[in-house]
């Protein structure tokens, strides 16, 4: 039996769905994320491989990104859409799905704001990073509870942001 109901978007028009079964990534223990596979067809109809994505699963909205991984277009579902929703790895569910043209905007910290004023080369990197990697930098150095650790964390992410790393490695 399939887990999930009709769903909407914001203008009242049916979002388009699929069947799926939520699957966990095949390098365990090093891929812990559970996801969906994205048929080939709906990725076709997003109109880019990559492309981030909006609507529901059992009546809970989600925001994601679908991108291509293990072979397959896929889309990660945290850990609490999956508690809201009810299901698990290896429930069958519906989701409905459409493109998500909405910004989603990154707050930045005023720590990092400092050092990308400073420096026009690194601001202009900063922006080129994929917005996964900019989110992850604010929020690396925004976490920090000291305003100390978020200046040093502010200063050495410079480098990374210059090498396109991701926060930690």
């Amino acid at each position: 039996m399939i887990k999930g109901a009709g769903s909407a978007n914001s203008e009242g028009e049916r979002m388009p769905s699929f069947a799926t079964v939520l699957v966990s990534g095949a390098k365990r223990p090093y891929d812990s994320w559970t996801f969906v596979v994205v048929p080939n067809h709906v990725v076709a109809s997003l109109g880019a491989k990559r492309a981030q994505v909006r609507g529901t699963i059992r009546g809970m909205s989600f925001r994601g990104t679908v991108s291509r991984g293990e072979g397959v277009y896929r889309m990660p579902v945290p850990r609490d859409l999956q508690i809201k929703a009810n299901i698990a790895c290896g429930d069958r569910v519906r989701v409905f799905m459409e493109v998500d043209a909405e910004p989603r905007p990154i707050n930045i910290p005023p720590e990092l704001k400092e050092v990308l004023a400073t420096d026009p080369d690194l601001a202009r990197r900063f922006e080129d990073l994929p917005p996964s990697h900019r989110r992850a930098w604010a929020a690396h150095i925004a976490e920090a509870k000291r305003v100390e650790t978020r200046i040093r964390r502010a200063a050495k992410a410079a480098d990374g942001i210059r090498n396109r790393a991701f926060p930690g490695t």
